[in-house]
């Protein structure tokens, strides 16, 4: 009896520690304005821009998502994916498109890529 309750603690701990994994991981699933920024930075380090400002991202009224940052050398990089196509996106580095496609396959090649 007594190994049983001595182990009651730890298996509670064990169940608090996934359940707030499992939060933290939450948000990110399915967020259309987390997904377009990390796939925004995504295309951004692949094609070797060094960044300042990390982008941040903020949602319209319509469901718009739009990011913007700035490179190392203060050049202004901006990201938009609108409501009516969460999937599509496209990013700009001071004003000329670097990318237009996909929020989707972006984040599974990076996932792909650690694999």
């Amino acid at each position: 009896m007594r190994r049983v309750l001595s182990i009651l603690p730890l298996l509670a701990v064990v169940g608090l520690a996934g359940c707030s994994q499992i939060a933290a991981i939450a948000p990110v699933g399915g967020n259309h304005l987390t997904e377009v920024r990390f796939a925004t930075i995504d295309v951004l380090l692949q094609r070797g821009v060094v960044l300042e400002d990390v982008p941040t991202c903020t949602r319209g009224d319509d469901g718009t998502v739009a990011c913007a940052g700035t490179t190392s050398e203060g050049e202004a990089v901006a990201s938009t994916s609108p409501a009516s196509d969460p999937d599509s996106f496209t990013v700009a580095v001071s004003s000329e498109v670097v990318f237009a496609g996909s929020v989707s396959a972006v984040i599974d090649a990076a996932a792909g890529a650690g694999s």
